[in-house]
């Protein structure tokens, strides 16, 4: 009879262990795949939710790595991410060759931060794109038609971009706008930023924001995370909005000396200044164990009943270390408290970004793949319940 019990409570622990490492079958759509359209890898997506209801994914469509020829491209979903249109260049590398001379190598285009202002009452329903050339220079466009078309791009660097900075990236993944509180309708772009030349990858690492409080007519500098020796090398970033109108902003340790992978932070006044609510650290403290993706770019969402959902690769993962195993996190205690949430996608990912559908279920985009995370662009849609 103990031995029955022993090996009954021996086989309890091997389900649960297993429930928590298979991936549940959510239905999947795959944007964009390596190799088509004449482009050789799509990679670094976001995906917002129009005003009336479509879903824009987009993405840097490349012809080599990070700093080869690259397109800002796009495609929409009329049905929630079940089907996906055609794709559309937007921004097309060789349309800025006059601002270089004649001999310019290869441009790129990309670092999508889309934005939806929702309350805009000349505009509503604007979209904004903030994207970055050379990850030098800094602009926006903006559409007024969900998407179908957008307007001349607008240069503003010289708003958004403080001399000493070289490298630039602005998100790579969906901006928000404040819904709540004193600062409501302040558009917000999460961005990093390195020390040194310009669009060189090189120097030490920070994060920092990018508001408008004036429906994208002009940019301004918010917070900035500029002690380059506290050994949290912030890097890419991601931002949302709590309840109470505070934000929330977590970001890529670029291979800091602080522990883990990842540092948060927060904003009470609307993205001016960081608070990382530790003494060791003042802008970003290292996260929770739970948050454990290896060194990539994550998503931030919150959704249905205050709970933030953070989007990654599983370190710990069952297909080992690295950029695999597409795994949720979340917290339903204002990013103080997190948990393992579903693993949506098993074997090799890397960056990712979430929307909210409706009601009941939320998109994930992501990269993926069955031997490389660069094969493929893919959307899996998870009900909200999984966070509940």
């Amino acid at each position: 009879m103990f031995r029955s019990n022993v090996l009954t409570s021996a086989a309890c622990l091997v389900l649960l262990l297993t429930a928590a490492t298979v991936r549940a079958e959510y239905p999947t759509t795959t944007i964009f795949r390596s190799g088509d359209n004449g482009y050789r890898v799509f990679r670094i997506p976001a995906v917002i939710a129009a005003a009336n209801g479509d879903l824009l994914a987009f993405a840097e469509a490349r012809q080599g790595g990070d700093a080869s020829e690259i397109d800002l491209v796009q495609k929409t979903s009329l049905d929630g991410g079940k089907t996906w249109g055609e794709l559309v260049v937007i921004q097309e590398s060789d349309h800025f060759r006059s601002l270089f001379a004649d001999d310019a190598p290869a441009i790129t285009i990309g670092n999508p931060a889309p934005v939806v202002d929702l309350l805009n009452e000349k505009h509503p329903g604007r979209i904004w794109l903030p994207f970055t050339l050379e990850n030098d220079r800094v602009f926006v466009v903006y559409s007024d038609d969900h998407g179908k078309q957008w307007s001349e791009r607008r240069e503003i660097t010289q708003s958004v971009k403080k001399e000493e900075w070289g490298w630039y990236a602005t998100g790579p993944v969906q901006s928000i706008q404040i819904q709540n509180g004193p600062h409501r309708g302040r558009l917000v772009i999460p961005a990093d930023h390195r020390l040194g030349d310009d669009g060189k990858d090189r120097g030490a690492l920070g994060a920092h924001l990018v508001y408008s409080d004036d429906h994208g007519q002009s940019w301004e500098i918010g917070a900035i995370d500029d002690d380059y020796e506290d050994t949290m090398d912030s890097n890419e970033t991601a931002v949302v909005e709590l309840s109470d109108g505070t934000l929330y902003i977590n970001t890529r340790d670029q291979h800091g000396k602080a522990p883990g992978t990842r540092g948060e932070a927060w904003s009470r006044d609307g993205g001016l200044t960081f608070e990382s609510r530790h003494d060791q650290y003042p802008h970003f403290r290292p996260t929770a164990e739970v948050l454990d993706p290896p060194v990539v770019q994550c998503g931030l969402l919150r959704t249905v009943g205050d709970v933030v959902v953070l989007s990654g690769p599983d370190d710990n993962g069952p297909s080992g270390t690295g950029r695999s195993d597409l795994r949720l996190r979340f917290s339903r205690a204002g990013a103080d408290d997190w948990q393992d949430g579903p693993l949506v996608h098993t074997g090799p990912a890397a960056y990712s970004g979430m929307v909210q559908i409706d009601y009941k279920h939320i998109g994930v985009i992501y990269e993926a793949g069955s031997k490389s995370p660069y094969e493929s662009i893919r959307f899996s849609i998870v009900p909200v319940a999984e966070f509940q």
